[in-house]
């Protein structure tokens, strides 16, 4: 016997088997099973199978629903496994192997088969198992139905209602169903998630076990759910309490339904204990800048995106002499700003970054007052809605700094005038020792006032670089080289030999109590070379090089020409030359070497002196 769905309503199907074939022992090869089966219009295609699953009975309905014919279907060995969909195939084989393992009856299962056609389709299948004296399945009796709409049909619900589900429980809000008496029908897992319950905790409880001690308004809620069943749906805020017994701000939103059937009530509840504590926050901030606002020294206006005063506090008040009451409305800088200053105003006005600007305003009594402006937009989804002006007094600050811009005017023309002066006095005394040089008939004390005569015309061109500078700390070293080079090289050269100067100099610049002591070194090392290099020699290259790795300066003079001498170096280092060397190098704190290579070659390696003016330098 079978239970099965006909026509659309429960049935019971009894099947009677002719068995005497398998008492007898005929051949499992002849029909188990009585063909002789007889209903009109029977909807079930009738299957016989022998105990190795090899089809010994195929019913036209079984032809008709599977495509194969009788003589396909008896003749194809193992059809089951061509009919049956493979994902489904280990499924079909062990439900019938538990069965037999279990010495059951029947097994009625549901499965994915495959038409001859191709085409796949569900059936729902009722097996008997037939056994033998011994206990040995020796034949399986099948009915079967195809059930695709139907199948289909159940499984886009299914579908449907999972993705009802999912989406129910995706939402991080709480969200559960009331009956009309207030209990707990549904919940969503955001309930859970918020509250700290399990669903099988609250569902059939009463709402009120998830409300606040105190805080449950039953009138209210009447009301709220009055208004909802008559399509007034409402946004409401409240006080919950969790499993654990903490109490925190909530914000529900009410609304009408149906749940299978039945009007129920939809509550979607938000804890915003986050959004309560922001709004504590922000009203203690807009507290505190009503305070700052009304009690800064400084004048503050706020106007709106059409320039107009919205606000100004009592700094402004104080500086400008206007009260808020008889600006409110107005465009501000049509008030305060100077006839010719409206363009540079109205820029600053519509700017969409902070700006920073020094300009003059009006007084009410119509005094000009020096101000720095600060326009600082306030900026909402990135539309200006407003601007911030805000005004620092400077009138006395502009004076006293044209006061001092006039004293500085002052003290620098009068350096500039030192520095010519000490220039003019460094040439009379260059005069004095050229007069001095042709009162005397030595000529080693021409030589002698010559070689002072260089040293001090290197020392004013030092002074005079600075008289022409519009910096009178620092002297350009590359300019200072080119041109002292250039005198020594006038003045230095000899009969018929060619000396060239070649300059490396990178760009920097020295303070006096450097850039002199580099001039003299030049002086003495470049007179030194013209002098004694290149004796019998018709040319000549000296080489200058000033360079500036990492934090150093390395100076760097060197000759072609016949080297120093190397058989008498304690004469070298006690020489005037090479003791005034050492001294100015001392002077600049450089380590100081000379070697022959290919020629004389002097190296100075010293750190730049920092002044006070390059470290108030904006550079």
């Amino acid at each position: 016997a079978h239970l099965i769905n006909y026509k659309g309503r429960p049935a019971k199907l009894v099947i009677a088997h002719n068995i005497s074939g398998i008492v007898e022992g005929k051949s499992g090869k002849d029909k188990l099973l009585s063909s002789q089966l007889s209903l009109n219009n029977f909807p079930l295609a009738e299957i016989e199978w022998d105990s190795s699953l090899n089809i010994i009975r195929w019913s036209e309905k079984a032809e008709e629903l599977f495509g194969y014919s009788e003589e396909e279907a008896v003749s194809t060995p193992r059809l089951l496994e061509k009919f049956i969909h493979e994902e489904d195939l280990h499924f079909v084989r062990d439900r019938i192997r538990e069965a037999i393992k279990k010495g059951g009856q029947d097994v009625s299962m549901i499965n994915r088969n495959i038409r001859k056609d191709g085409k796949v389709i569900y059936c729902e299948w009722y097996n008997s198992l037939l056994y033998n004296a011994k206990g040995e399945v020796v034949a399986i009796y099948s009915l079967t139905h195809d059930v695709t709409d139907r199948e289909m049909a159940l499984d886009n619900a299914k579908r449907g209602m999972r993705s009802y589900q999912d989406l129910f429980n995706s939402i991080s809000d709480a969200i559960y169903m009331l009956d009309k008496d207030g209990v707990i029908i549904e919940v969503n897992e955001g309930l859970e998630s918020m509250f700290g319950y399990r669903r099988r905790e609250i569902v059939g409880k009463h709402n009120k076990m998830l409300a606040a001690p105190g805080k449950y308004d039953e009138e209210r809620l009447k009301e709220i759910a009055k208004l909802a069943r008559n399509g007034k749906p409402g946004k409401y805020e409240g006080w919950g309490r969790k499993k654990n017994g903490e109490i925190f701000p909530t914000e529900f939103l009410v609304n009408t339904g149906t749940y299978f059937g039945e009007e129920v009530l939809i509550v979607i509840e938000r804890d915003i204990s986050d959004r309560k504590e922001s709004e504590e926050a922000l009203k203690q901030r807009e507290g505190l800048f009503s305070k700052l606002f009304n009690s800064s020294p400084i004048g503050i206006a706020l106007l709106n995106e059409f320039r107009e005063v919205e606000m100004v506090n009592d700094g402004f008040e104080q500086l400008f002499g206007y009260r808020e009451d008889e600006l409110k409305g107005l465009e501000l800088d049509k008030v305060i700003v100077p006839e010719k200053r409206h363009e540079e105003a109205q820029k600053l006005s519509e700017t969409d970054q902070v700006k920073e600007a020094t300009e003059k305003r009006i007084r009410k009594d119509g005094t000009i007052l020096d101000v720095i402006i600060y326009a600082v937009p306030v900026v909402v989804e990135k539309s200006v809605v407003g601007i911030y002006g805000i005004y620092v007094d400077i009138t006395d600050r502009k004076a006293a700094e044209e006061q001092v811009r006039k004293s500085l005017k002052e003290k620098e023309m009068l350096l500039a005038e030192i520095h010519h002066r000490v220039k003019n006095n460094l040439a009379v005394i260059t005069g004095l020792l050229e007069l001095q040089s042709f009162s005397t008939e030595s000529e080693s004390a021409k030589r002698l006032l010559k070689d002072s005569q260089m040293r001090i015309n290197s020392i004013a061109l030092v002074h005079e670089k600075l008289y022409k500078s519009e910096d009178f700390s620092e002297v350009d070293i590359n300019q200072y080289f080119k041109e002292l080079s250039e005198v020594i090289q006038k003045t230095m050269s000899q009969g018929d030999t060619k000396v060239d100067v070649e300059l490396n100099i990178e760009s920097v610049q020295l303070p006096i109590t450097q850039a002199i002591p580099c001039g003299l070194l030049l002086n003495e090392i470049l007179s030194n070379s013209f002098k004694h290099a290149f004796e019998d020699r018709k040319e000549g290259i000296i080489k200058i090089c000033l360079s500036n790795p990492a934090d150093k300066l390395i100076l760097k003079i060197q000759d072609d020409g016949i080297g120093l001498p190397d058989n008498s170096d304690i004469d070298i280092n006690k020489s005037m030359g090479m003791t005034l060397i050492k001294t100015l190098a001392k002077q600049l704190d450089a380590k100081f070497s000379f070697r022959n290579e290919c020629g004389a070659v002097f190296e100075f390696e010293f750190q730049k002196k920092v002044t006070e003016e390059s470290i108030n330098s904006p550079d």
